[in-house]
C-alpha cells in the first residue's frame, strides 16, 4: 500500500504513470508497518 505525500490518501494499486488518482501529485511513498524496533544499549 502506498500513501500520497500531498493529500495523505492511501493508494492500493499503481499504474504505469505514478501519480495520485485523487490530487495528481507525483510523490508517493510506501507505507511502513507500525512496528517499533528495539536496540539493546550497553
Amino acid at each position: 500500500m502506498y500513501v500520497c505525500e500531498n493529500c495523505g490518501k492511501k493508494i492500493e494499486k499503481i499504474d504505469k504513470f505514478i501519480t495520485c488518482p485523487y490530487c495528481g501529485h507525483k510523490i508517493i511513498s510506501k507505507e511502513r508497518p507500525p512496528v517499533m524496533k528495539r536496540v539493546k544499549a550497553e
